[in-house]
């Protein structure tokens, strides 16, 4: 199968227009000549932003001809064994920072930038809260009995109701602000499933570099991913249509999520993918695909839906397990063919080809020719031997080295499945696991 990954970043569009630069400027006590770099959250990694900050004396400047993008940036001092975080957003490009290179965040003071300011604030606050409660788990870690310590508890509640308030408090006194809305995502997995969304502002392109966006993305994947592929289609839908308040975020979940339905491999996922490629990419809702990205696209979403009920079956050059001889599976289709896709070992697979072995006589006398086609990838002369066991009355097949693709496009990705195709090579059933497999093979031999 040919590969591709849909670069993210590629697709990032600042959405924010202005003009003026950026300034950072910070003043270091306590400093020693070092490297200060500036990075910029992506993910769960870091990248450079700038290298190293031009210096004077224990004056440290960040400046460049262009704003910077957005989101939660890293001041990195002494190789990396000390930093802080700081907030940028279009309103938060030019202030002064002041502190102690001993302990920036207890030391800082800021002019010029509130949001940055109130950050800190809740950081040392924060701080203070887990000192605290670090302090009362390690009396319990070293006191076997927690009942001797007074109000243990009580003192663990207050802190969690200290910080919960700290956090409501400062989500609400900065409404409309990166301040606000970073720490609303950050806590939006905390909250009952169906509310999360209503946590992540989807108009902010800032979020994007944060530590905390995709998660609510993944989170609200992993909630879905068990339901059946209309269910999670229809989420999808719905994360989509609210990454719609802002290009860059729009580009970001679409092709989130068509990156990760490509590679995860569940049945009825390939028809999840089909559906996004359709209705986002290749109409060309997605813009600024490279035509390669595009082709890509399509080829992987032409593979994924040649298995879907309505398709155009391929028609596979295999190995007849038995005797050893190419065959093509559409050779000798009457009316219709049942193909199987079965594994060694299986024993929901023992039970589908049971089924088709006691309605075997009633289905060739209605012309349905039965194949099928080991999914085990051990040597052939294995594989002919646990067919010779199975004893099948129809024809097996094997394919050691996938040279006919069949599981790409057949989308095998568990065992037993069974395609129903037409005279005329169409597919116009699919059926996973012994009990649906059985009706299925009962109902067509009638």
């Amino acid at each position: 199968m040919k590969k591709f990954w849909l670069s993210l970043s590629a697709l990032l569009v600042v959405t924010t227009c202005f003009s003026q630069g950026y300034k950072l400027t910070i003043k270091f006590s306590h400093y020693t000549p070092q490297k200060v770099r500036l990075a910029y959250y992506y993910e769960e990694k870091q990248y450079l932003a700038v290298d190293s900050a031009p210096q004077s004396g224990s004056t440290v400047v960040f400046e460049g001809d262009h704003p910077l993008p957005g989101g939660i940036y890293s001041v990195i001092l002494d190789g990396d064994k000390n930093y802080f975080d700081i907030l940028i957003d279009k309103d938060n490009q030019n202030f002064t920072m002041k502190c102690d290179t001993k302990n920036p965040q207890k030391t800082m003071k800021i002019t010029g930038s509130e949001v940055n300011a109130r950050f800190f604030d809740y950081q040392r606050d924060m701080t203070a809260l887990n000192i605290e409660q670090a302090r009362i788990d390690t009396l319990k870690k070293y006191e076997k009995d927690s009942s001797k310590i007074p109000g243990y508890d009580k003192q663990l509640a207050e802190i969690d109701s200290a910080y919960q308030k700290a956090l409501r408090e400062t989500i609400a006194n900065n409404k409309g602000n990166m301040l606000s809305d970073m720490l609303d995502c950050l806590n939006a997995t905390t909250h009952p499933g169906n509310t999360q969304l209503e946590h992540v502002n989807f108009s902010n392109d800032a979020l994007l570099r944060t530590p905390f966006f995709y998660k609510v993305i993944r989170a609200h994947i992993a909630r879905h991913i068990e339901e059946g592929q209309y269910e999670i289609m229809r989420q999808n839908d719905l994360i989509i249509s609210k990454a719609k308040a802002n290009t860059s975020n729009y580009h970001y979940v679409t092709s989130y999520l068509l990156n990760f339905y490509r590679s995860f491999y569940k049945l009825g996922i390939n028809e999840v993918f089909v559906r996004l490629a359709d209705k986002y990419f290749l109409a060309d809702t997605v813009k600024n695909l490279t035509e390669e990205t595009r082709q890509m696209i399509k080829e992987q979403r032409d593979i994924y839906a040649a298995s879907m009920v309505g398709s155009k079956a391929v028609n596979l050059r295999v190995r007849n397990t038995i005797t050893g001889d190419s065959l093509n599976i559409f050779d000798n289709i009457k009316d219709k063919l049942l193909l199987l896709f079965w594994a060694n070992g299986c024993g929901h697979c023992d039970s589908a080809e049971n089924a088709i072995k006691f309605y075997y006589n009633d289905l060739i006398n209605k012309n349905i020719t039965v194949i099928s086609v080991t999914n085990d990838k051990h040597s052939y002369e294995s594989l002919k031997y646990n067919s010779e066991k199975k004893n099948f009355p129809w024809t097996d097949c094997c394919d050691v080295e996938n040279l006919s693709r069949y599981r790409e496009y057949y989308y095998v990705v568990s065992t037993p499945v069974l395609y129903v195709i037409d005279k005329d090579g169409y597919i116009i059933h699919k059926t996973v696991g012994e009990d649906r497999i059985t009706e299925t093979v009962q109902r067509l031999s009638q």
